[in-house]
C-alpha cells in the first residue's frame, strides 16, 4: 500500500510541475477522446468546492450543455466572465492488467482542478501547454469527472497584473493586454499505455554540411508505474516515408524501477544518399518510431542545422533574412480556441506573407499549429507568457518556479518541431535592471539543460535606449541574438543596438502602425516602405516581425471602444487590409519587372532579393496568365529573365514550393 502512494505522489508531483509527456501519435485504440458534450457551470462565488460538485452523486442535470474543447468567454451565455467554473463529463472505462490510464488536457486556461470519481486527481496552473495526470487507481467501470477552471489574474499569475511600478500607470497595472480566454481551450482525452512505457522521446538530428550525412539521436524517456522493477527491451526505427533508414543501432534493454524512469538513448549516422535537410521551402519530414513492450510511440522531426555566426543566424549554412509577424491567438466566436478553419485560414495568410520568421505568440503556440510550421516550412520562436515581469516578480522565487514550469512543459512538448528554432524567456520586462539580468541570464541556463540544440533570445523594449551605455548593462548581453521590439526611428536604434553588440544578430520582435494611429491605410504602408528602407541598410538585422497580424480583443488600457487593438495586416474575420497587400510585395524574396513589351511578348525579370529579406530561391514558380514557368535556382543577387508570349494585360504571381502565392502584381 505505502508503494502505490508513492507511486501516486509520483504521478501527482509529474502533473504539478510540467514534466509530462509530450502529445504523440497513438494507436487509435489506445486513446479516447474525451471531446464533445459536457455540463457546465459558472461558480462566480466559488462555492461548488465547498458544497462537493464534484462529487459523483452530485446532482448536475440543471446545468447547461456545452461541447468542449469550449472557451466560456466567448460563449455568448457568459461572454467576457472571469472567475471560477465547472465542466462535468460521465465517461465509461475501467483497466485491465497492467494497463494505466492518463487524463491529458492539451491546455486549460488558466487553473484547473481535477477530480475522478470523487477523488482529486491533480491541478494545474498554465493556461496554455498540456498536462497529465494517472487516473489508473480512480477508475471504476463507469466514472464520473469533474473539473474546476479559474481564469482569473492577479500579480501571482503568468500572464498577470503588475506588482506596483513607477513606469506604468495604475491601471494598466492591473491587466495584460490580451483577453484571458478561460476553459477547456484545447482538447481533452485519455491515453492507455502499459505499466511501463514511454513517457517522451528527444531527437536531435545533426547535419554535417559538408559531408552530407548526420547524426541522429534519440532519448527515450521510460517509466514504470508499477508496484515491481521491471525489464524491458527498447526499439527505436526511423522513416522517411514508408522506407526504413538503416542507422546501424541495437535494441536497448534497461530496468527501471517502481515507480522511478530511466532514458534509453540511440546514436546513428545516417547515410548522404537518405539525408534530405528541412527548410522554409523543403520541409521534409522523417518519422521516429520507439517501440517498449506492446506500446510504440511516432514523432516527426527534421534535419536541419540552426547557428550563429557572428551577426548572421545560419540556416543549413545559410543566412537567414526574412518577415514574419505576431499572431495574437483571438477569433470573433472562438477565442484562444484555434478550429481547425482558423488555424488554416491564418497559416495560409502567414505563409502566403512571407512571414517565414516569427515570434508567433507571447504564449506556448498550439502543437496543432506547430504541426503546420512543421509541414509547411515556418520558423518559430516560442515563448511563454513572461510578458512585462516586474523585478520583483522575477526575484520572486515562486513566480520564478511557475515560468520554468511552463517552459519546460512548452520545450518537452515542442523540441522535435524542426520549425522551434528558437526559444524566447520573455517580453518587455525591465532588462536593465539586476533582477532582469538575472532573470535572462537564469532562465537561459535552465532552457539550455533542457535544449541545448535551439537559440535563446527575449524581446526587449530597453536595448535600444540612449541611457544604456555598455553591453553589460542590459541582458541581452546572455542571449544568442538580441531581440527588440521597436517603434519608429528603427535605423536610429538599430544602429545602436549594433553598436553595443557588434557581434551578435538583431532581430526586429515587434514593429508596426495601428489602423486609428495614421491618417489612412496609405500612411500605414508608406511608413512600412520606410521601415524596409531603414532594414535594408543593416546586414546584421535577421528578421523582422510584424506587430500584429491580426487585431484583437483586448482590456488594455488604449483599446477601442469596440474592443479591440487595431494593429493587424487584417481584419479580426482575416479580411485582407491595404497593409497585408503591401507587406507581400516588401517581404517577398524576389522582385518582379517588367524589362521589356513588344506585340504579343513580354520580357520578365526576377531578382532575388540581396539585402532583405534575403535567402536563396529553390524550386520557385512564376506564372504569366495561363503560363506556369519554373525559375531557376536563384541566390540572393540573381536574376533570370523570361520571355513569354502575352495578349492583353498582365497579372503574374511569383509562387513558392508548396503552391503559396507569394506576390500578385499587374505588370
Amino acid at each position: 500500500m505505502e508503494l502505490v502512494k508513492k507511486i501516486f505522489v509520483l504521478f501527482f508531483l509529474v502533473a504539478i510541475f510540467g514534466n509530462s509527456a509530450a502529445s504523440q501519435h497513438h494507436d487509435p485504440k489506445a486513446k479516447v477522446d474525451l471531446g464533445g458534450n459536457w455540463t457546465f457551470a459558472l461558480d462566480p462565488v466559488r462555492v461548488g468546492e465547498t458544497q462537493g460538485w464534484y462529487e459523483p452523486g452530485f446532482n448536475s442535470s440543471s446545468f447547461d450543455k456545452v461541447k468542449v474543447p469550449h472557451c466560456f468567454s466567448t460563449d455568448p451565455r457568459y461572454y467576457l466572465y472571469t472567475g471560477s467554473a465547472w465542466y462535468f463529463r460521465e465517461f465509461t472505462g475501467s483497466v485491465s492488467g497492467n494497463e494505466h490510464s492518463f487524463l491529458r488536457f492539451d491546455a486549460v486556461f488558466y487553473k484547473a482542478k481535477v477530480w475522478v470519481n470523487g477523488q482529486l486527481a491533480g491541478s494545474h496552473e498554465g493556461g496554455y501547454t498540456p498536462f497529465e495526470l494517472d487516473i489508473t487507481h480512480l477508475l471504476k467501470s463507469r466514472n464520473t469527472l469533474a473539473i474546476q477552471v479559474d481564469n482569473s489574474w492577479d500579480t501571482t499569475t503568468i500572464p498577470g497584473a503588475k506588482t506596483n511600478v513607477s513606469s506604468a500607470s495604475i491601471n494598466s497595472q492591473q491587466v495584460y493586454p490580451w483577453i484571458n480566454y478561460g476553459g477547456i481551450i484545447r482538447p481533452v482525452y485519455i491515453i492507455k499505455r502499459p505499466a511501463v512505457f514511454v513517457n517522451n522521446v528527444k531527437i536531435t538530428a545533426d547535419p554535417d554540411l559538408e559531408k552530407g550525412s548526420a547524426v541522429i539521436r534519440i532519448i527515450a524517456d521510460v517509466r514504470n508505474s508499477s508496484a515491481e522493477t521491471s525489464s524491458r527491451a527498447i526499439t527505436a526505427a526511423v522513416f522517411d516515408g514508408d522506407k526504413k533508414i538503416n542507422l546501424s543501432w541495437k535494441q536497448v534493454n534497461i530496468t527501471v524501477e517502481a515507480g522511478a524512469a530511466k532514458t534509453a538513448a540511440f546514436v546513428g549516422t545516417m547515410a548522404k544518399a537518405d539525408v534530405r535537410l528541412w527548410n522554409q521551402d523543403q520541409p521534409h519530414l522523417y518519422k521516429v518510431s520507439v517501440t517498449c513492450g506492446d506500446q510504440t510511440v511516432h514523432y516527426n522531426f527534421g534535419i536541419r542545422k540552426v547557428e550563429v555566426n557572428g551577426v548572421h543566424v545560419l540556416l543549413n549554412g545559410e543566412p537567414l533574412k526574412m518577415g514574419g509577424c505576431n499572431r495574437p491567438l483571438d477569433y470573433p466566436g472562438s477565442g484562444s480556441m484555434e478550429t481547425d478553419e482558423v488555424l488554416q485560414t491564418d497559416m495560409q495568410l502567414i505563409k502566403g506573407g512571407s512571414m517565414e520568421l516569427s515570434r508567433i505568440n507571447h504564449h506556448a503556440a498550439s502543437e496543432e499549429m506547430l504541426d503546420w510550421a512543421d509541414k509547411n516550412g515556418l520558423l518559430i520562436i516560442t515563448e511563454p507568457g513572461n510578458w512585462q515581469l516586474t523585478p520583483k516578480q522575477m526575484s520572486d522565487t515562486m513566480m520564478r518556479r511557475k515560468f520554468q514550469q511552463q517552459m519546460r512543459e512548452m520545450t518537452e512538448r515542442d523540441w522535435n518541431h524542426p520549425s522551434v528554432i528558437a526559444y524566447s524567456v520573455g517580453n518587455e520586462f525591465p532588462s536593465q535592471t539586476e533582477e532582469g539580468r538575472a532573470w535572462v541570464r537564469d532562465m537561459k541556463d535552465f532552457v539550455k539543460s533542457l535544449d541545448d540544440s535551439r537559440l535563446v533570445t527575449f524581446a526587449s523594449m530597453i536595448v535600444f535606449r540612449d541611457f544604456i551605455k555598455a553591453p553589460e548593462e542590459e541582458a541581452s548581453q546572455y542571449v544568442d541574438f538580441v531581440s527588440a521590439n521597436i517603434y519608429g526611428d528603427h535605423l536610429l536604434h538599430l544602429e545602436r543596438i549594433h553598436k553595443l553588440y557588434p557581434g551578435k544578430p538583431i532581430y526586429v520582435s515587434e514593429f508596426g502602425w495601428r489602423t486609428d494611429g495614421v491618417k489612412n491605410e496609405e500612411e500605414r504602408v508608406a511608413r512600412l516602405k520606410k521601415a524596409m528602407q531603414d532594414f535594408r541598410k543593416c546586414d546584421y538585422l535577421i528578421g523582422a516581425s510584424v506587430w500584429t497580424f491580426n487585431d484583437y480583443l483586448s482590456r488594455f488600457p488604449g483599446t477601442n471602444p469596440n474592443g479591440y487593438r487595431p494593429w493587424g495586416l487584417v481584419s479580426p474575420q482575416r479580411e485582407k487590409r491595404g497593409m497585408y497587400l503591401a507587406w507581400q510585395e516588401e517581404f517577398a524574396p524576389a522582385v518582379v519587372e517588367l524589362i521589356g513589351r513588344t506585340t504579343g511578348r513580354a520580357t520578365i525579370k526576377v531578382t532575388a532579393r540581396k539585402d532583405f529579406p534575403s535567402y536563396t530561391l529553390r524550386g520557385y514558380k512564376l506564372k504569366c496568365s495561363d503560363q506556369l514557368l519554373p525559375l531557376n535556382t536563384l541566390t540572393p543577387g540573381q536574376s533570370q529573365e523570361l520571355t513569354i508570349e502575352i495578349t492583353g494585360g498582365m497579372q503574374v504571381q511569383l509562387i513558392k514550393p508548396g503552391g503559396f502565392v507569394i506576390l500578385e502584381k499587374k505588370l
